[in-house]
């Protein structure tokens, strides 16, 4: 088993049966950003409890592999369950399970013998807000709505953004085994933002490896599972799938074009941007695919409460909220215009 599989097929059974656990408040696997200095890492599971709606961390998770001593593993649990604020944790390879009250500095954490305090029930309701978004955003979001009533360039740009998603994903995705070279070309030059250098390097091995380039596009539009694992796969320049150029800034415009509700083109200004009004409190870099998951999670919740139903009578997508916080962080926090 690689550590996924320990996580999901062995320690995620055992939280919910030993600690009694609800599963609405154990994060997913590998999806709780840490901040190490100017670095973000990423903690495996995190059990919340339930205070004044928000999830405040109780339990830090950290997962090994069978055969990797957990002794090894203790100096990252607690420094990740220290910055958390997270009272115990956890260090597992689902056979043998750890548990500490975490100290108050590094090195001062206690081996507990049995299993951590479990809090009463009103501090395991399920109706918490993981991603809170601040009043502000409600503000912005009215002045986003005038913006494109009134600048017609912003408008047109955001039209542009929420067509190339829809474009790709109908003559690229919904038609994937009649593609031919030339047509899936045209598609990418028209509807993918490349710069030229990666442009060529992309086109060079649709006309050397075409099969290989439609089976990455098969394996996008099938995207199943673990979605950090499958982009880390796509990255990987050793693996089987891995297309020449294109980084993950052209994985997710692929993704988007796949699954134009669930995932969203992501750049870094939109990071900042979330950084900047609050959403996050540390700055989640979006060139990984951890970053860019977490991020995304939260871009779609951000549509879902906040915008979809705003632009009913645009018709825009979640490709929306790329413009949106885009566009408020390079221009309109500073000049009040949403386009240059």
């Amino acid at each position: 088993m690689n550590e996924y599989q320990v996580a999901i097929k062995r320690v995620l059974p055992y939280i919910h049966e030993n600690l009694g656990w609800p599963e609405q408040l154990i994060s997913e696997y590998g999806r709780v950003p840490v901040q190490i200095g100017g670095n973000t890492v990423w903690a495996d599971f995190v059990c919340y409890i339930s205070k004044d709606r928000k999830a405040v961390p109780w339990l830090l998770i950290e997962v090994k592999q069978p055969g990797i001593t957990l002794e090894q593993a203790f100096p990252q649990a607690e420094s990740y369950s220290l910055i958390l604020g997270a009272p115990f944790f956890l260090i597992t390879d689902g056979e043998k399970f750890d548990f500490y009250m975490t100290g108050d500095s590094q090195g001062k954490s206690v081996s507990l013998q049995g299993l951590p305090p479990i809090p009463i029930l009103e501090y395991l309701s399920t109706g918490v807000d993981y991603i809170f978004f601040p009043p502000r955003i409600d503000d912005l979001i009215e002045l986003f709505l005038v913006g494109l009533r009134e600048e017609s360039k912003f408008l047109e740009d955001t039209k542009w953004h929420d067509e190339n998603v829809r474009q790709l994903h109908s003559k690229v995705f919904r038609r994937i085994d009649s593609l031919s070279p030339q047509e899936l070309k045209a598609a990418l030059d028209k509807h993918i933002m490349m710069k030229p250098p990666n442009r060529n390097l992309i086109f060079g091995q649709i006309d050397k490896e075409f099969a290989k380039f439609k089976a990455v596009l098969t394996f996008i539009c099938d995207f199943t599972d673990d979605a950090v694992a499958n982009i880390d796969h796509l990255m990987d320049r050793e693996s089987d799938l891995s297309i020449a150029g294109g980084g993950i800034f052209f994985i997710t415009q692929l993704l988007a074009g796949a699954h134009p509700n669930d995932y969203v083109v992501l750049e870094e200004n939109v990071s900042k941007a979330l950084r900047n009004l609050g959403v996050t409190e540390i700055l989640v870099k979006n060139d990984t695919s951890n970053g860019y998951v977490y991020i995304n999670e939260i871009c779609k919740k951000l549509f879902k409460d906040k915008l979809e139903h705003r632009l009913t009578d645009y018709g825009f997508g979640l490709a929306a909220v790329h413009n949106f916080l885009w566009h408020y962080f390079v221009y309109f926090r500073t000049t009040k215009k949403w386009f240059p």
